[in-house]
Order: structure tokens, then sequence, then C-alpha cells
């Protein structure tokens, strides 16, 4: 006997199916997401104490899941840890990787983090002891802060502080001494102002002196006409000194020419006292003998053309000091001239 269906039966089967076959793959996606079926190995550690860990709580590396707790046992002076971790993660655990329990926060669920080793470190087999660090408790961290010191010093400066406030607050202390000065200060210059603005005092009658403030312009006017006189001769200043120092060059000239001729002076003076002094010998030679008159003249006539030409030379000189510019301005009138020739000269 055969089995037939409606047209409705029919439908339902197949929605039937069709919703078993969405479950079915949504489950799938699930658990691939999940890794529910990803393949696992297996690793064990161990530690002091449990750290309240519990079955199935994760373990991380990198901050991201890996894997799970498997189970927990105790030991005889441990307790000891299966891990079950992804197989595409194994190569990553190395035999300086390190095991350590940790937790989000203080009060967060603890989990396993795994932290990794150098890459060239040799990887621990499947089934072999990753090693462990003990988990830090509060005191460990109070201690690492130095919570203890830090609060000591909180405690002190907010002493500190309060001693501080109460010698602010004390009437006689040097706050409010100094804000009671500043105030009688404040009501004094208040008072002198007041004074001022009334004319009152020195200081105030000269602020209302009109004839005080005009004097004080016309001042003023006048130290400004002077300071454009200073800055007008300033101005000239350059042009001056260009010519003093032409008239300082010219009288250097002149006085190294007056040198120079006081020199030549010197000179023909010296040798008419030479001559003099040969002259006086001549003379001294005719008393002792009249023999040698002839003689003696000739020496004499000598002599006295060199006293001429010596004379003749002083002239020159002082006739040449007189066309000097400076010495011309200081000489005396010429004297009367009078002739000294006693017949001498030869026609």
């Amino acid at each position: 006997m055969e089995t037939s269906f409606t047209k409705a039966e029919k439908s339902v089967g197949v929605f039937i199916i069709g919703i078993f076959l969405l479950l079915l793959t949504t489950l799938v996606i699930l658990g691939r997401g999940k890794d529910w079926f990803a393949e696992e190995v297996t690793f064990y550690t161990s530690f002091k104490e449990s750290y309240n860990l519990q079955v199935n709580a994760a373990v991380k590396l990198f901050k991201a899941d890996i894997g799970k707790v498997e189970r927990i046992s105790l030991g005889e002076d441990n307790v000891n840890v299966e891990l079950a971790i992804l197989a595409r993660y194994a190569s990553r655990i190395r035999q300086d990787s390190v095991a350590v329990v940790d937790s989000p926060t203080l009060i967060g669920s603890e989990y396993i983090s795994i932290i990794p080793g150098n890459s060239t470190s040799p990887k621990i087999p499947v089934g072999g002891m990753i090693p462990s660090q003990e988990k830090k408790s509060i005191t460990d961290i109070l201690k690492e802060f130095e919570v203890e010191k830090t609060a000591l010093l909180a405690v002190r400066t907010i002493q500190e502080v309060s001693e501080l406030v109460t010698i602010l607050k004390d009437p006689q202390g040097p706050l409010l001494t100094t804000l009671d000065h500043i105030e009688r200060t404040s009501l004094h210059l208040e008072r002198i102002a007041g004074k001022i603005d009334q004319g009152q005092g020195t200081l105030g009658s000269l602020l209302a002196s009109r004839e005080l403030m005009d004097r004080i312009l016309s001042n003023l006017d006048r130290t400004n006409a002077l300071l454009d006189h200073i800055q007008a001769t300033a101005a000239k200043g350059p042009g001056l000194i260009d010519q003093v120092s032409g008239n300082l060059s010219t009288i250097q000239t002149a006085g190294a020419g007056v040198v120079e001729n006081v020199e030549t002076m010197k000179e023909i003076l010296d040798e008419a006292r030479q001559s003099m002094e040969t002259i006086q010998v001549i003379l001294e030679n005719m008393e002792e003998g009249s023999q040698d008159i002839p003689q003696v003249t000739a020496t004499a006539r000598e002599g006295i053309r060199e006293i001429r030409d010596g004379v003749g030379n002083i002239d020159r000189v002082v006739k040449s000091l007189q066309r000097n510019i400076i010495i011309r301005s200081n000489l005396p009138d010429e004297p009367g001239v009078v002739d000294v020739d006693a017949g001498l000269r030869p026609k």
C-alpha cells in the first residue's frame, strides 16, 4: 500500500527540511567563526596557585584568543593547567615564551596570557610545558608603585597646606596684615588725589596754575629751538673740521720752513764768529810787528770779504723770513737805513 501525501503535506516537509538545512548552515558558519571545528593541540603549564582561574577561560597571545583552559588540576605543591591551543598558533609558542595569569581589570575574569618569545628560539613540542610567571598581587603592585610612600607625601602635603591656610586666616598673620596696610595706603592715596583735584597743596596749586603751564610750554619751545640750532651747528661741524685741518697743515709747512731758515742763520753766524776770531788774531799780529803789514792787510781784506759774504747770506735769509706770511705779520716797522761803508769796498 503506497503512502500518498497531499500537496500541503509535501509543502510542510520541504519547509522543515529547508529550516533544518538553514540551521545546519548557520551552525557551521558560527562554528567556523568560533573555531568550534578547528584543530586543537595540548600544552601544559603550572602555577603556585589558581588565581581564581576557571575552566574554559581564554588563552591569549598579543591580547588575541588562541585557545582555552581545558582542565585545572592540583599537583603536590602547584596547580597544573591543561591548555587547548589552536593548531595554527602552536608554532608561535617558543621555549622562552611565558604563561601568566592576567585580568582586564582588578575585578575582571582571569585569563592566561602567553608572552611570546624570540622568533629564533626553538619551538615547544605539542604536549610540552610552557614556563610560567606568577601573577602580581595587589601588595606587589602597591610596593612597585610605592603607594605607601606616595600616601605619606600626600598626607604631609595636606598638613602643610592646612597649616598655611591657618596662618593666612590669622588676623595678625602676614596676609591679613598686608591687606590691611594696602587698604590704608589706598585710602590715603585716594584722599591725596582728591586734594590735588581740588587744587589744594603745592602740587594741586602747580597743576591748577595756568601760568606755570604756559611757562613750561614756553621753555619747551625754547628747548626745541636750541636743539634745532645745535643740530644745524653739528651739521656744519665736518666742514669746519676740514678747514681747521687745512690751516694746521699750512702752519706745519711754514713752521718747517722757519726751522730750516733758523738752522741756516745759525750756520752763517758760526762762520761770522770764526771770521771775527780770525780778524782778532790778525789785529794782534799787527800790534806785534809792522813787518807783516802787507800780509796782514791782505788777510784783513780777505776776512772782510768773508764777513761781507756772511752778511749777504744773512740778508737773504732775513728777506726769505720776511716773505713768510706768518713771520711777516709779526715784524716791526723797518728802521732808517744808515750807511756804514767805511770806504774799504773796492771800486
